[in-house]
């Protein structure tokens, strides 16, 4: 179990984190804009920042007390660390790679040679496990970096943006792969994003940090149910989720039912399932969009809500979309509530998750 709680100034950012907890087998998702501390809070977990005052203890284990004289050294913390670009050995095989840290710790090579296929077979990358990680796609890297993040079983699990560079499929069936993976490990994990819908997906608990301080922490259903700060209302409000099922129809084309509205999605999941679009990937047109886009409808704008970047418009097609429009869209197309629009999305843009 972590327990944790810190204070740094970095230049002219500071942060200023209360207690972020998390327990074994558990995931707190840390959810923010860009520049509002998230990756920050990992450096610190991690022993690469350190902070001015503070207190890490990790499974009993004292890493930072300042006001002790405690600082335990990053390569001494016990902490699986998956940056963002997942930094693998382009020179080594996958194999090689996720063996570089049990090396480290000096474990017998036949331990080592059982854990790395133990990891290649539930990664499902066991028959590419001789191959160099120049050679692999984007999903075998990221399955490469997760399992030699978690091979010499540390007792934290740090993850930065780990889906940010996969296509819509692959970040779905990742997403799956990283809660069985951290479930069966039973490491407590801090995964970084910037995605709600991942932070929905994944984790047991999210904390939204805002100018470098933890604003709320809650469940996934608290934090967008209940909102109890600007920020988070701001997402929450606009946010497009929804609950539906999957249909595939007599030519195979896959959508998603939402309250009778049909839309459609790349996904390999079925039954009933969450279903996530960002307001961002959303179109807005007088009339139909020339588009090759597989979802346009039409419907009638229900509310406008103006923030510092957009205005999110909320369009009745049935269900109620809101789509992120600049201000000078809005003025070019003369938009204002009672107006019949057009509404044009991809089907790439639907997050689909269980």
């Amino acid at each position: 179990m972590l327990e944790s709680c810190f204070k740094s100034t970095l230049r002219d950012f500071t942060l200023d984190v209360g207690e972020l907890n998390v327990e074994d087998g558990k995931t707190l998702a840390l959810i923010g804009t860009n520049g509002s501390g998230k990756s920050t809070v990992l450096k610190v977990l991690s022993g690469i920042i350190k902070p001015q005052t503070g207190r890490i203890v990790l499974n009993g284990k004292v890493l930072l007390d300042l006001e002790k004289g405690v600082f335990v050294a990053p390569e001494e913390r016990n902490i699986g660390y998956m940056f963002q670009n997942y930094a693998l050995f382009p020179h080594m095989t996958i194999a090689e790679n996720i063996a570089y840290g049990l090396e480290a710790r000096k474990m017998p090579r036949e331990e080592i040679d059982k854990r790395v296929l133990e990891l290649c077979e539930r990664m499902g990358i066991d028959k590419v496990m001789h191959e160099r990680v120049t050679r692999l796609s984007g999903g075998q890297r990221q399955r490469t970096a997760l399992a030699r993040a978690i091979a010499p079983r540390p007792g934290l699990l740090l993850l930065d943006e780990p889906l940010a560079a996969l296509d819509v499929r692959t970040q779905e069936q990742m997403r799956r792969e990283l809660a069985a993976a951290i479930r069966s490990e039973g490491i407590p994990c801090i995964i970084v994003t910037h995605s709600i819908i991942d932070a929905l997906a994944v984790s047991d608990t999210i904390a939204v940090i805002d100018k470098g301080s933890i604003v709320a922490c809650g469940t996934p259903e608290e934090i967008i149910h209940n909102p109890s700060h600007g920020f988070i209302s701001s997402f929450a409000e606009n946010l497009n989720l929804f609950r539906g099922e999957v249909v595939v129809d007599d030519r195979g084309m896959v959508f998603v039912n939402v309250a009778g509205v049909k839309i459609h999605a790349v996904t390999a999941l079925s039954g009933t399932v969450s279903v996530g679009i960002r307001p961002e990937e959303i179109i807005i047109s007088r009339g139909e969009f020339n588009s090759s886009a597989l979802n346009m409808f039409t419907g009638k704008i229900t509310a406008m809500d103006t923030s510092e970047m957009y205005t999110y418009v909320s369009v009745d097609i049935g269900i109620t979309l809101a789509a992120a429009i600049t201000k000078q869209s809005i003025e070019r197309l003369n938009l204002k509530i009672g107006d019949e629009v057009t509404i044009t999305f991809k089907a790439t843009a639907v997050q689909v998750f269980v």
